[in-house]
């Protein structure tokens, strides 16, 4: 897809002819490599929303939720509980952390499915993960580790209604992504853990979302991880028998609407 500007306004085109859309649903904005690319492809979800046609996810959206820091700040402004989390460029303050926090997970800025993320309770190996990090410029997350069961859950959000959630068990690892061999069972919403779904996706603006959530055992309280604007489903539907897809293409056909 490519943005062409001129004295006539803005267009789309594909494969050299202009095309037009009611309505997207975007998925994701594929792999990037470059910031150049990434630039390219947020400017261009933005024009095909600017010439009429109705996006869901927001481009504005899609990448705050790419951004793991600054969806979490988004969520301490909307008064949404999360762990403690630092962003650093030095390792030696990756060392200080894990000492002052006992546990942490440092993990990619940008990421997907628990990959490149990695436990951590020795100062010394925090201090080593970190500047490999760095040494490929890249920023360095940090996140105290949350004490809880075996299990996190994912709630799934279309719209202003919390369509059903899971509890996503770990399978011999800490980490409990399903792409990563964690098993998935059906939860039955409560009332604190929709109250949760809906107001992280008022306070990210997002039509869908897949939201991460753990049982803090140390404080007995819930706590929002990340949340996925483009999140899989199939460990999902296979524990619920529901499918998201349902959903999110009657909401997408209810805003074309509007």
């Amino acid at each position: 897809m490519n943005v062409i500007l001129g004295s006539q306004g803005e267009e789309i085109n594909y494969a050299g002819r202009k095309f037009t859309l009611d309505g997207a649903l975007l998925r994701n904005v594929g792999t990037i490599t470059t910031t150049e690319q990434l630039v390219k492809r947020f400017d261009s979800l933005k024009v095909l929303r600017n010439v009429g046609t109705v996006t869901i996810n927001s481009p504005e959206s899609i990448m705050l939720a790419r951004d793991k820091f600054a969806s979490l700040l988004e969520l301490a402004k909307n008064h949404v509980p999360i762990p403690e989390t630092a962003m650093v460029e030095d390792p030696r303050e990756a060392m200080t952390l894990t000492e002052r926090w006992g546990e942490v997970v440092i993990k990619p800025l940008i990421g997907s499915l628990g990959l490149g993320s990695v436990k951590v309770s020795d100062p010394d190996i925090a201090y080593r993960v970190s500047k490999s990090i760095l040494s490929v410029n890249q920023p360095v997350y940090v996140q105290k580790y949350v004490k809880k069961p075996d299990r996190d859950i994912r709630v799934f959000v279309v719209g202003d209604e919390v369509i059903g959630s899971i509890f996503r068990f770990s399978n011999g690892s800490w980490k409990t992504n399903v792409a990563q061999g964690a098993v998935a069972q059906m939860l039955t919403i409560s009332s604190e853990i929709k109250e949760i779904g809906l107001k992280v996706v008022k306070a990210m603006k997002m039509d869908y979302a897949g939201i991460d959530v753990v049982e803090d055992t140390e404080d007995n309280s819930y706590k929002v991880l990340e949340v996925n604007a483009s999140p899989l489903w199939h460990g999902f539907k296979t524990a619920t028998g529901i499918n998201p897809a349902k959903f999110i293409v009657k909401h997408l056909l209810e805003m074309i609407k509007k």
